[in-house]
């Protein structure tokens, strides 16, 4: 059996991973350990955390929204937040790491099914449908930091995110996520072939 950290940003994606990814993964025989950053994601911080609890483990990777990350340059992306959260790891226990950064916001991942969104939330369908009209890959439902996922949610609706979120993404379900979430579904495909 491989032992598998996922170091999570917050309480929603806590649930997220228990509720769904963890049944998911113990049929493949990966035991998944959870970490909550609780917030305030910063490299330095990240480094710290893992650098203390990857020697326990025979793999790590994270789930951190790309708006979580504090102090964010203009230039920053996907891959360099990932880049550096690889190369904040000491020599040694690199090959251990498999970071993820979720684009723009773990919300990205409810707009997979807008009924069930809808339902969900208790929303009118509308709404939500002409979000992902206007996008070709949900991840990349984003303007600003005022056009995010979770602000469109909350701007159309009641929202709380640790209570909505991982009850709509398991009625949803991990098939439906992954054909519409292209980034999540590789993340979830490089973590079904780590090695047992």
């Amino acid at each position: 059996m491989t032992r598998l950290l996922i170091s999570v940003e917050g309480k929603s994606e806590w649930k997220f991973v228990e509720q769904v990814l963890q049944p998911h993964f113990a049929n493949l025989e990966v035991y998944i350990k959870l970490h909550n950053m609780k917030g305030n994601i910063s490299i330095d911080r990240v480094s710290g955390k893992l650098n203390r609890l990857i020697h326990n483990f025979d793999f790590v990777t994270t789930l951190y929204d790309f708006y979580g990350f504090k102090r964010l340059s203009d230039n920053e992306t996907k891959k360099t937040l990932e880049d550096k959260i690889k190369n904040g790891i000491k020599q040694g226990q690199q090959h251990k790491i498999i970071p993820y950064v979720q684009m723009y916001e773990f919300e990205a991942l409810l707009f997979s099914d807008s009924v069930k969104m809808a339902s969900g939330l208790k929303t009118n369908q509308g709404w939500i449908d002409e979000v992902v009209n206007d996008f070709s890959d949900l991840e990349t439902i984003n303007n600003s930091k005022e056009t995010a996922p979770s602000k469109r949610i909350e701007n159309n609706a009641t929202y709380i995110k640790t209570q909505h979120a991982p009850i709509i993404l398991q009625e949803i379900g991990l098939p439906k996520i992954r054909e519409k979430c292209r980034g999540f579904n590789a993340w979830l495909a490089q973590l079904e072939n780590l090695p047992k």
